[in-house]
């Protein structure tokens, strides 16, 4: 392995380390709201949902197919209110 070879691999576990720590950045942010709220986090169906008041029609929520899409679904309607 030549010395541009080895920078380059190095420059490259750079970049994904960098994008792994955005991305933890990015679910500690989304988690923020939950901490704060404690919202109802529950399977409904085939779909995960998260739900902040006592009713899905009055309250605030989120579905996903995991609980993190639901998270972040509810994160989106939260913001819109």
């Amino acid at each position: 392995m030549n010395q541009f070879e080895e920078s380059s691999q190095v420059q490259h576990h750079n970049e994904i380390q960098h994008q792994m720590k955005v991305e933890v950045l990015e679910t500690e942010q989304q988690m923020v709201i939950m901490k704060m709220l404690k919202p109802k986090i529950y399977k409904d169906g085939n779909k995960w949902c998260v739900l902040y008041g006592e009713n899905i029609q009055d309250g605030v929520v989120g579905f996903g197919d995991t609980p993190i899409k639901a998270i972040i679904d509810f994160n989106i309607s939260f913001n819109k209110r």
